[in-house]
């Protein structure tokens, strides 16, 4: 995993002429575990999709580099992998469709490999169940999982556990700690829980 580093610089966004996030100022690297919590409408998610490179600041800056080299906000997508409640999926495919399509687009982690994942998820008894006939809960293992097991610096991860029972969840912190190693993971959610491990937590 290539070394990452992401800076904001009095970085703001505002949608008409209502300002989500104003004057943020940061820098995240590689092997750190980043909370950010703040009530509804705080700009968790804004400030997700502006890390990502979906959204652009309105006011200030932000550089992103990988390995020391400057990555524009239309090539961050390859090293970005992202999940949250809100993403539409194909729900027509299988588990197993999906997965092998997603991999296609962004490969697995070194060690990895496309017929073990469904196992890993522990979904390997429905692997070739249409996700439409899934639960919201195993919907949500194949989302993370796609997350998670993506080959790239930088994770960000909305609200993880919000369909997931205590066990899944358990199952989450698990595999979010052995897939994490010198990757930039930002997690947002005010669950306190799905924060327990991170290295520090933003207020917004």
């Amino acid at each position: 995993m290539h070394p990452i580093s992401i800076t904001l610089t009095k970085a703001g966004k505002r949608f008409g002429r209502h300002w989500i996030i104003q004057d943020f100022t940061d820098t995240f690297s590689g092997g750190e575990l980043i909370g950010v919590k703040g009530r509804n409408g705080s700009g968790k998610s804004t400030l997700l999709r502006i890390l990502c490179g979906q959204l652009t600041p309105s006011r200030g800056s932000i550089g992103f580099s990988v390995a020391g080299d400057e990555i524009a906000p239309s090539g961050r997508y390859k090293h970005v992998s992202w999940t949250g409640p809100y993403l539409e999926i194909v729900e027509e495919l299988t588990i197993m469709e999906f997965l092998r399509f997603h991999f296609g687009l962004k490969p697995l982690l070194p060690g990895l490999k496309l017929t073990d994942v469904p196992a890993r998820l522990e979904l390997d008894h429905v692997r070739n169940r249409k996700l439409t006939d899934c639960s919201s809960g195993m919907r949500q293992r194949v989302l993370l999982g796609s997350a998670i097991y993506a080959a790239t610096e930088v994770l960000l991860l909305d609200e993880p556990t919000v369909t997931l029972d205590e066990e899944a969840a358990e199952w989450f912190h698990h595999q979010l700690n052995e897939f994490r190693q010198n990757r930039l993971v930002f997690i947002a959610s005010n669950d306190l829980a799905d924060l327990r491990d991170c290295t520090r937590v933003l207020q917004l």
